[in-house]
């Protein structure tokens, strides 16, 4: 028996010391694929070439991005929930991908707080409150007066999951009812915005700007806590007399569940230590984001901020998972 115990302890000894091995000589020249759970082309698809750029120059290692678009982002959080914990997968997401799916459909059947690993946050993109170009609203405090007088009279649009809650959060603070319009995508709902067809539309400012800058559509206010620097002089909802509204779509990285913690901490501190970099930083601001570094506690305490905060907003607007 005894020498039974002293095999099993020999044996537990070196699987330890190859996982530290391992662990030590991650990365090992093997390719690390970065998800996307999104098509080609939008933000959180530039923040993943920008890092994944940065990170290879790094750590002179191949980081390949990886669309896979589908299902709002549940394919491709799916697919990496499913995947290895070696440190060769790695996923980008949003507070829509990694909170707000979860009460928003029906086939999210995982927990973000749980069957994933937070690596840092990077990145926040602004909303705005956007009206028609000849619209008389010319502040917030303008919207929510005709909102109150006339209610269900007025609209907004949501060509996503991010302009629906912020829309609602907006109706749960202020109290005003707002008839939904629904749409494909958010380039629809601008689009009839700027016709005219639509009163109100909570949009990021980066795929905005150059509508606002052209004068065919007003902002308001930006939903977030703090002005941004893509529109320093945009005052916060906070500012135009209406405090509690915070809503921005920010941007991290998860790896599966079961990374080891070596690995998983040498990950988030080159991912901060690139976002850093002045030249990283500049990529990020010219694609509509904002630099927002925290760690893997920080990530974690976002998450369970935007799941208790959207999980109150679906009840009272009574929204039900498709």
């Amino acid at each position: 028996m005894r020498m039974l115990k002293q095999i099993i302890l020999a044996f537990g000894f070196l699987l330890i010391g190859i996982h530290g091995v391992n662990a030590q000589a991650w990365p090992a020249g093997r390719p690390i694929q970065m998800i996307v759970p999104a098509g080609a082309g939008g933000v959180t698809d530039g923040v993943a070439r920008v890092v994944a750029e940065a990170l290879s120059n790094r750590l002179k290692q191949a980081f390949v991005v990886d669309n896979r678009p589908g299902a709002n982002g549940l394919i491709g959080v799916s697919f990496l929930s499913k995947a290895r914990p070696d440190g060769y997968t790695m996923m980008v997401g949003t507070n829509t991908t990694m909170a707000a799916n979860k009460f928003l459909y029906k086939s999210f059947n995982l927990d973000p707080l749980k069957d994933f690993t937070p690596l840092a946050v990077v990145a926040d993109v602004p909303f705005a409150l956007l009206v028609p170009a000849d619209s008389s609203f010319r502040s917030v405090n303008d919207f929510v007066t005709a909102a109150k007088a006339q209610p269900g009279k007025l609209n907004y649009g949501s060509g996503t999951s991010s302009a629906l809650l912020c829309a609602e959060l907006l109706k749960n603070m202020t109290g005003i009812d707002l008839a939904r319009v629904s749409y494909k995508s958010s380039p629809q709902a601008l689009i009839d915005l700027m016709a005219g067809r639509l009163d109100l539309l909570c949009e990021p400012l980066a795929s905005s700007r150059t509508e606002s800058n052209e004068g065919r559509v007003r902002a308001l206010a930006l939903t977030g806590s703090a002005r941004s620097s893509l529109a320093p002089d945009l005052v916060t909802i906070a500012e135009a007399g209406y405090p509690g509204i915070d809503y921005s779509a920010w941007i991290g990285f998860w790896a599966p569940v079961g990374l080891p913690m070596d690995i998983a901490k040498r990950l988030s501190d080159e991912l901060i230590t690139i976002m850093k970099d002045p030249e990283t930083q500049k990529k990020m601001l010219a694609l509509g984001t904002d630099i927002l570094l925290g760690g893997p506690d920080v990530l974690a305490k976002m998450q369970r901020s935007e799941i208790e905060k959207i999980d109150l907003v679906v009840k009272k607007a009574g929204i039900t998972a498709e």
